[in-house]
């Protein structure tokens, strides 16, 4: 929310005004943010200003900036970079003004920033000397950002996993998401790897807080270590970034390799482990309720995420009951890929087994 202050701006016989523009919600965080406003010359001519910018919380001055005069062109102009490098920072003398002088970064609370454009060396008398813009805004604490799939450290066997964050927040509107993906070398710092690797994700403009495997990136590679890092960012303004996490892409575990006459159970929870169901899935599960028909999908665990049609109707019966599908029919599944085996109860408990599908 902002509230537009226009003083002395639509003074009689002028030919044009100075308009500030300022997004208090993506750069009121920070001192630093207060340089990015825009200001609007719809004058023919250039215009020589000096700026001055008043950031208050309730009465209190936290803090002004008072910038050297330089030249506005006409239409759209950013603050002048190296006019408010070298400004004089005023800080108020209270909490705020403490805390922004030391850190950079403004408290939490509900702030007013005032944007005063002083033409006056201008020397043009159609227009008033002074335009001032105000905008108001309740600055909360941003929370992180938190990566969440796949886990930090994790052993993957999914070639094309999906990844999943969690957004920042508050979070503008317009926000949007760039996810890294880099493969990290034997004995490398994951900073290193995530800043200087090539990149074999580098996707950008994302609007959500998921991403599946994209379809023109190369399959991972079995034994590699892989670090991600997710950026959250406005236009050209990054607001945060993830740290960095790294995960294993793995698959060749004997020891996950069920012998023929093995079944696996299924749980309530799917704890990120998995099973290679070499050409036969045989699972088994314990049904405390009346017999009917088991209830059961199987989805692939990719970018598509598929659900598997055609599968064999089985019964369920009271009691502990075992199943045997044979993978291999009709190629319905492909080799090498992660799928996840999901069956509902009556009691609407979901049981579910993921397992890697192998023909040899």
């Amino acid at each position: 929310m902002s509230l537009l202050c226009l003083g002395l701006l639509l003074a009689t016989g002028t030919k044009g005004q100075v308009v500030v523009n300022f997004s208090p919600v993506v750069y009121g965080q920070s001192l630093d943010g207060l340089a990015y406003a825009l200001i609007m010359n719809s004058t023919p001519g250039n215009l020589l200003a000096k700026v001055t910018i008043r950031v208050r919380q309730g009465s209190m001055n936290v803090v002004t900036v008072i910038m050297a005069p330089f030249q506005l062109h006409p239409g759209q102009n950013e603050i002048n970079k190296s006019a408010y490098s070298t400004a004089r920072f005023a800080f108020g003398n209270n909490n705020y003004g403490l805390m922004v002088s030391q850190t950079g970064r403004f408290l939490e609370g509900e702030y007013e920033y005032c944007f005063e454009v002083d033409v006056s060396e201008s020397k043009d008398p159609r227009l008033p000397p002074v335009f001032e813009n105000c905008f108001t805004h309740l600055l909360l604490p941003r929370t992180p950002l938190l990566l969440i799939n796949p886990v930090d450290g994790d052993e993957i066997c999914n070639r094309r996993p999906q990844f999943i964050w969690q957004p920042p927040m508050p979070l503008p509107a317009d926000a949007r998401f760039r996810l890294l993906l880099t493969e990290v070398k034997d004995r490398q710092d994951i900073v290193e790897a995530i800043t200087y690797n090539p990149p074999i994700i580098n996707q950008a403009n994302i609007p959500g807080n998921t991403l599946f495997y994209p379809s023109n990136a190369p399959e991972l590679k079995e034994g590699q270590k892989y670090a991600w890092q997710v950026t959250v960012y406005v236009a050209k303004t990054i607001l945060t970034r993830s740290e960095v996490w790294t995960f294993i892409h793995k698959c060749q575990d004997p020891k996950r390799e069920i012998t023929p006459d093995s079944y696996r159970e299924l749980k309530e929870v799917d704890g990120g482990d998995f099973y290679v169901a070499d050409t036969w899935l045989r699972f088994s599960l314990n049904n405390p309720y009346a017999a009917g028909e088991l209830n059961y999908s199987i989805t692939a665990m990719d970018a598509s995420g598929k659900t598997v049609k055609g599968l064999p109707n089985l019964k369920l019966a009271a009691g502990l009951n075992k199943y045997e599908i044979d993978l291999s029919e009709k190629n319905k599944f492909k080799v090498g890929r992660e799928y996840m085996l999901s069956v509902q109860l009556a009691d609407n408990r979901t049981l579910r087994l993921r397992f890697i599908y192998k023909n040899e």
